[in-house]
């Protein structure tokens, strides 16, 4: 093969590494990995063409130990290097030699956010179970302790209802002239001012500021919500991270990757952009930079990246084995790594991208009065307490009525 003309084995994913040839003959890199694979072209100064894999596939090993996509056409020699996103693993190293590594990223996965909680229940979001519990169970038990620590005698009603009204900032109507007494009822006064005041200031925060549902946050939540049932996970075909999770020790990551495997649930670089592999019901796993850079204007206010990673990724060139400029590749990537070209790549990347965010974003969220459906929970407690009070009132004026007669 002539080493004055490069094969290159590249898959073209938007955003990720684009190319497209003008009129005039010249080529037009696009995306991180393809104004890097620009610049490590332009260094070598040799003429250069492209191949593209039919399957579009990073590189899967066949049971006949021949490869696919990408590292595949290096494997035969169809191409000299390959392009995009590759990861040197230890069964890809022995069918072809790779450059330096030129950047390091995490594998992750992002999937679409719940959404936000229903304001109809907002009153009991302010505290958590285990806080309403002991809130309830105080409001039942400091009755019984009145009754029975008190000299001045009430009913248990009287004094349920009393320090339910205190609660909502009511005055404490009970009486006692002893200090010992006194000290007890400060210190409920004290309690329930402390939980009224709390309750109220973290409620009206809840109205003003819209409650999101928490989303899937690791590897674990993910592979018991696919266990379930509930959610979907999506892999890139081709790429090392299913057998990543395959060989994994930990139990969860097998089992999240032997559903990824009957299930058949792959998708296209290109496609990842989209609500079909991402969405509050699906997730889909990759490096993180392709995560944030390939989720466009529509996702990007959608979709939540995990803080969890499979592994660390290390991105890499290949090349097929006797490459005559491979000393020459390694020398130009090192030189790039030692002045941080790539880095620079991805900061501009990433400030395109946001910046096209910014520009497509067709709704902007704007701060919105309350409105009535932020309260219908609250306020339907109020009409039924209301509802209540009507009947007792009610129920008072005919059992007087039947008793005067």
């Amino acid at each position: 093969m002539d080493p004055l003309n490069i094969k290159v084995a590249t898959v073209i994913v938007k955003g990720q590494l684009e190319v497209q040839k003008l009129k005039e003959g010249k080529v037009e890199f696009g995306g991180l990995d393809g104004k890097f694979l620009e610049v490590i072209l332009e260094a070598l100064k040799v003429p250069y063409e492209f191949i593209f894999p039919a399957d579009e596939e990073w590189g899967r090993l066949l049971p006949d130990g021949n490869w696919t996509g990408m590292v595949g056409k290096v494997q035969t020699g169809e191409a000299d290097i390959a392009m995009n996103f590759i990861m040197p693993t230890q069964e890809r190293l022995q069918i072809a030699d790779f450059t330096p590594a030129y950047s390091i990223d995490e594998i992750t996965f992002g999937i679409g956010k719940p959404g936000m909680v229903s304001p109809t229940l907002a009153f009991v979001y302010p505290f958590p179970l285990a806080l309403w519990c002991i809130c309830i169970g105080f409001l039942f038990l400091m009755p019984l302790i009145f009754l029975l620590l008190l000299d001045k005698r009430y009913s248990l009603i009287f004094l349920f209802l009393q320090t339910f009204s205190s609660i909502l900032r009511q005055p404490l109507m009970i009486s006692d002239a002893s200090f010992r007494n006194r000290v007890l009822l400060s210190t409920w006064c004290f309690f329930a001012m402390i939980i009224s005041f709390s309750y109220t200031a973290v409620f009206l925060s809840f109205l003003t500021v819209p409650l999101e549902e928490e989303p899937i946050r690791n590897f674990k939540e993910l592979s018991e919500a696919v266990s379930r049932g509930s959610h979907k996970c999506f892999l890139s075909k081709g790429s090392s991270n299913l057998k990543i999770l395959l060989s994994s020790e930990i139990d969860y990551m097998k089992t999240l990757g032997k559903a990824v495997e009957q299930n058949n649930w792959y998708y296209a670089y290109d496609e990842v952009i989209g609500s079909k592999y991402i969405n509050p019901y699906s997730a889909a796993i990759g490096p993180k930079s392709m995560l944030q850079i390939n989720s466009g204007a529509e996702m990007s206010a959608s979709m939540h990246i995990s803080s969890d990673s499979l592994n660390s990724a290390t991105l890499a060139v290949p090349m097929r084995k006797n490459f005559p400029l491979k000393k020459e590749l390694c020398k130009i990537i090192s030189s790039f790594n030692s002045a941080g070209i790539y880095k620079k790549f991805l900061k501009d990347e990433s400030l395109r991208v946001w910046l096209t965010r910014q520009n497509e974003a067709s709704e902007i969220e704007a701060i919105k009065p309350l409105q009535v459906s932020d309260i219908s929970g609250p306020l339907i407690l109020l009409l039924a307490g209301y509802g209540l009070s009507v009947i007792a009132f009610l129920g008072e004026v005919i059992i007087m009525h039947t008793r005067i007669r």
